[in-house]
């Protein structure tokens, strides 16, 4: 009886704490690496890899330790896919040697889902960029830019609702799907009018004039607010952040900067983040570090005491054992 009782003391958490990914890679040589990206807490993360896994007779499984869900990134050479999974979840990649080049075809855990983020679809992000480029250079006005931009996301969410309807995808792939497609959708449109504010003579659309684009430019990052942190979780949001604290810094957009004493102590490319609020500052700094540590082969010093000039304001950053980790590779 005590035996029962204990395993039934022992948490759940214990069985569904790793997430479990297949693949076949027809092109790919045995031994070579396959690489995970994991979030670094709550911040989407394309910096920092860890071998996962090796290719052996072309396939590959890896067991991801995952405590919430999250995108994580899979990558060699021969594959890439961005997946938004949840502890316990399976994914099997293949690569078809058919109809469009470097397809990949998913089965298992919102498989449906996974094809139409990581394949060429409308969601993808080229389309994304297009389609933005589309609403800009036919928009009569700054409602009309608006219109396009919550249009499209109307959009490219119905295929996710019909796949969720049907079981298909869960409740949580489709909640951080939406919540991606808004950060995407809003970057663009953002760089696409910020685009056109800087060249004005690349319109194709002049029914637009200065003030007016700058208008679209404030007025969309107040309905989309790319400084959210909701959107800290999604592919991209450095991108997005960078964006409108560029945007900020030229006047298009309201905002000013704050922490910028901190800020001065790193180059001058990442001072443009002193316009971000003070709770994305742990994320943009902490990916300066990933972004720069691995690559430089020197113990630099200047380097390791910005770290220690990091950890001070960020003292329970979950960057700091990941860059101790980078800096302990030297």
């Amino acid at each position: 009886m005590r035996k029962v009782l204990f395993i039934l003391l022992i948490p759940f958490t214990a069985f569904a704490q790793q997430v479990v990914i297949t693949g076949k890679v027809p092109d790919a040589p045995d031994s070579i690496d396959v690489f995970v990206y994991k979030p670094i807490g709550t911040y989407f993360n394309s910096l920092y890899k860890q071998s996962a896994g090796k290719v052996i007779n072309h396939e590959f499984t890896l067991k991801v330790p995952m405590d919430a869900p999250g995108y994580i990134t899979i990558e060699n050479k021969y594959v890439k896919s961005v997946l938004y999974v949840e502890p316990g979840d399976s994914v099997d990649i293949g690569i078809s040697r058919e109809g469009s080049v470097g397809k990949k075809i998913y089965s298992g855990s919102n498989a449906a889902g996974h094809d139409l983020f990581n394949n060429d679809t409308p969601l993808s992000s080229d389309h994304l960029s297009s389609a933005m480029d589309y609403v800009m250079d036919t928009a009569r006005s700054v409602n009309g830019a608006l219109w396009g931009m919550r249009s499209t996301l109307f959009d490219l969410k119905a295929p996710l609702l019909v796949h969720l309807r049907k079981g298909q995808i869960s409740v949580g792939f489709y909640e951080s799907m939406v919540t991606t497609l808004e950060s995407r959708l809003i970057y663009y449109l953002l760089n696409s009018a910020g685009k056109r504010l800087e060249n004005p003579g690349d319109r194709k659309n002049n029914a637009l004039n200065e003030k007016e684009l700058k208008q679209v430019v404030q007025d969309a990052s107040d309905l989309y607010d790319p400084f959210d942190t909701k959107y800290v979780a999604s592919p991209g949001v450095d991108l997005l952040v960078a964006k409108k604290c560029y945007l900020i810094k030229k006047g298009y957009i309201r905002g000013g900067a704050s922490m910028v004493e901190f800020w001065q102590h790193f180059d001058e490319s990442y001072r443009l983040y002193a316009y971000a609020p003070i709770n994305l500052h742990e994320m943009m700094a902490g990916n300066e570090f990933l972004a720069n540590i691995p690559d430089r082969n020197k113990g630099n010093g200047a380097q390791i005491e910005l770290f220690y000039y990091f950890k001070t304001n960020f003292p329970k950053s979950g960057y700091i054992p990941v860059v101790q980790e980078l800096l302990s590779r030297k």
